[in-house]
């Protein structure tokens, strides 16, 4: 209120008291809705819990030399705008013998994938669509502990504003927004019963399930499209 009383810029003075042990000075990290967001989860939820504990791992990809082949030849690649198309365009493949560890880039059902460098924080649920694909270096894969949270629900808070904001709380660089495994772990989740957390998790495997199905049959539609306009 002393510095801006017109209320022209967004603003708000800080106390000492919320500066992290690394002392950040980045305004954003200070970002109103991101405290509005944690103060709600912190007080008004009958449970909370960082994501680092409720997260088998989170995997910030390897950075390597990429050898790309034909599609018959290798494992598709995602990269970080991929992630939130319905059927991925320029889809590119690496080489399954000139990787040797191919393996250690695979993303697995039911993981949540978050892009982290330049646009930071889209979000992607792992089923039904890229199991099995390798995924780049710009995409984090958060691994849940499917004993402590529902797969399904922790992707749907991740995705909503209350996940978005704390992750840009993180965000640093220079030239390009970047995020790490190491900020995304202190981001809060709100922990509801576990039957609700399958209630919503249902709801998210189920919106998957009939996209992969949608997706299914436009292909088939199409095929018989090409074969009445072609004969073949």
């Amino acid at each position: 209120d002393t510095l801006d009383p017109n209320k022209e810029v967004e603003i708000r003075l800080v106390s000492s008291n919320e500066f992290s042990n690394d002392y950040r000075l980045d305004a954003h990290f200070y970002n109103p809705v991101a405290k509005n967001i944690i103060d709600n989860i912190t007080q008004k939820s009958a449970k909370n819990s960082y994501l680092s504990d409720l997260a088998e791992d989170i995997i910030i990809g390897k950075r390597f030399k990429r050898n790309y082949v034909e599609s018959e030849f290798g494992t598709p690649f995602l990269s970080g705008k991929n992630i939130i198309q319905i059927r991925p365009t320029d889809l590119k493949h690496l080489s399954n013998t000139e990787i040797s560890f191919i393996e250690e880039l695979l993303i697995k059902k039911n993981w949540t994938l978050i892009t982290c460098s330049g646009t930071i924080g889209r979000t992607c649920f792992v089923y039904n669509n890229y199991e099995d694909y390798a995924a780049s270096q710009h995409i984090l894969r958060v691994v849940p502990n499917e004993e402590l949270i529902d797969p399904g629900y922790l992707y749907c808070f991740l995705s909503t504003d209350y996940g978005y904001y704390q992750m840009l709380r993180y965000k640093y660089g220079a030239v390009i927004d970047e995020i790490d495994d190491n900020n995304i772990a202190n981001i809060r989740v709100p922990l509801c019963s576990p039957d609700f957390q399958k209630e919503i998790g249902n709801l998210v495997r189920q919106a998957y399930t009939l996209r992969a199905e949608a997706i299914q049959l436009e292909d088939e539609a199409q095929k018989i499209l090409t074969v009445a306009l072609t004969g073949k």
